[in-house]
């Protein structure tokens, strides 16, 4: 089979390369021209996963549009921001491609979720050829074979169904679900709240505060969800309680690090000038406080968060307005 990938950060390599062991000729589009010449070359993405050999069977260019020409199923692996200018620059020749968006964000601005920004974009009736995969995988992990369970999830299940017979191997177990919504929100609002894990983590506060954050940063993604319509019990799956889990504790998780470095007084602004991977939950964290504010969903810790890296608000200071807070029903 041939698949395009569109985007050569750690997970599109990492999913390109498990494409490449189910037997995929994979066009692998790399934004960046110096990188995809450097990939060519040694044929390893020294930028964003370094350690591993690219087989023959992928193909780094630096050319979008022999991308897309390239196959009729097109895997999305942008960071967020910059996927409606990629997709634009190529909406034309979309009308009757099968998208797999891999991008977990909230669009700024929008307020979009992927599949929402995707169908905007190409228009027409595109919504039946949408899919989205989510769920506890880091990249590096993916790319070195372990075990990886994921949800795919589309409006259309016969699509979902598709592409979990196009990915599911014995080492990475692809479930299906049509809460496309539930999923893609989960995959999001999971990057923001493994900030707040590693702001614990990084002040040392131990296992009782992490644990309660966790359970609490939870119930704040199923309010949102319930308040836009996805179904609760998919937070309590895969792309919701599993890759919130994952985040919030693995030591690959680039959302966490950032957590841990912001615990140590170092800005928001610094560090992402510091690194060249993306971390989604900073765009993220933007997006979902004004979404929230739109649709009146109180949420505590992604407020605070917001104040932290936003508005360099002290850290101690917001803890302690979290732990003021009024008394509350557990359910509420």
């Amino acid at each position: 089979m041939k698949t395009t990938v569109i985007g050569a950060g750690a997970w599109g390599t990492a999913f390109a390369l498990h494409l490449a062991r189910r037997g995929h000729e994979v066009l692998l589009w790399v934004f960046e021209e110096d990188l995809c010449d450097i990939m060519e070359a040694k044929r390893e993405n020294s930028y964003y996963l370094p350690g591993f050999a690219l087989p023959a069977s992928i193909q780094p260019t630096n050319d979008i549009k022999k991308a897309v020409a390239n196959s009729d199923d097109i895997v999305l692996a942008t960071p967020s921001f910059a996927l409606r200018q990629t997709i634009l620059s190529i909406a034309p020749v979309l009308e009757k491609k099968n998208f797999l968006i891999l991008t977990k964000g909230i669009e700024q601005g929008t307020l979009l979720c992927m599949n929402e920004a995707v169908e905007e974009i190409i228009g027409g009736a595109v919504a039946d050829r949408i899919a989205t995969l989510s769920g506890p995988s880091f990249a590096k992990e993916v790319a070195q074979g372990a075990f990886t369970a994921t949800v795919v999830a589309s409006k259309n299940k016969a699509l979902a169904q598709y592409f979990q017979q196009v990915i599911h191997a014995d080492q990475f177990r692809v479930y299906v679900s049509t809460d496309i919504l539930g999923v893609e929100l989960g995959g999001a609002l999971k990057n923001i709240m493994a900030i707040g894990a590693g702001i614990i983590q990084g002040l040392s506060l131990g296992t009782n505060t992490l644990a309660a954050y966790v359970t609490r940063a939870l119930a704040e993604m199923k309010r949102l969800g319930r308040a836009m319509g996805a179904k609760e019990t998919t937070f309590m799956g895969l792309s919701g309680i599993g890759d919130l889990i994952l985040t919030s504790y693995g030591n690959l998780s680039r959302n966490r690090l950032f957590g841990i470095d912001l615990a140590t007084g170092r800005k928001a602004a610094d560090l992402l000038k510091a690194q060249k991977n993306v971390v989604e939950g900073y765009y993220t964290i933007g997006a979902v406080h004004d979404l929230a504010g739109r649709l009146q969903v109180e949420m505590p810790i992604t407020e605070e968060l917001f104040k932290i890296v936003y508005e360099e608000k002290e850290i101690r200071a917001s803890m302690q307005d979290i732990i003021r807070r009024g008394l509350k029903e557990e359910d509420d």
